[in-house]
């Protein structure tokens, strides 16, 4: 089922107004991690759980914001790689710097989030790089065939 775009982008503003409602409610994390892996502990998850919903809805917000702004690109799958891997490691650094520093620049929750967001990334990367193979591997296909049809009409 393919749903179209108007539609995935109202779902995607969705997310992030339903995290901002969500993340209202609750007081702002206080806690000292050493990564923003470090979060994903199952202690975290049992003593903050409203707050690990509001950081899975709004990393699902931006993993989908992603995919979908690079949706407008037909095929093109290498690039896309590359935008993916990129996003992906300078959300890793950003969220990394923010909690390891403890900086305000973002709320906690937003670092973490970037984090989670950046880490799924990968998947698409690799069915990308999957993708861009088996595309690659078409053209080449398709290019002899041709090569050799020019070929049996020239004789």
């Amino acid at each position: 089922m393919k749903i179209p775009k108007e539609t995935t982008f109202v779902i995607i503003i969705g997310l992030f107004l339903l995290s901002y409602l969500l993340e209202a409610v609750v007081d702002p994390l206080k806690i000292n991690l050493a990564t923003p892996y470090a979060y994903l502990s199952p202690l975290h998850f049992m003593k903050y759980p409203f707050t690990t919903a509001v950081i899975i809805i709004r990393a699902i917000s931006l993993y989908s914001a992603v995919l979908f702004l690079l949706s407008f690109i037909p095929r093109a799958y290498f690039t896309k790689v590359g935008i993916l891997l990129l996003i992906s490691a300078l959300s890793q650094l950003y969220s990394l710097q923010e909690v390891v520093s403890g900086t305000t620049m973002v709320p906690l929750e937003w670092a973490l989030s970037l984090s989670v967001a950046g880490a799924a990334l990968l998947l698409p990367a690799i069915t990308n790089v999957m993708k861009g193979a088996v595309s690659a591997a078409k053209a080449k296909i398709n290019q002899e065939d041709l090569s050799e049809d020019e070929e049996t009409n020239q004789e």
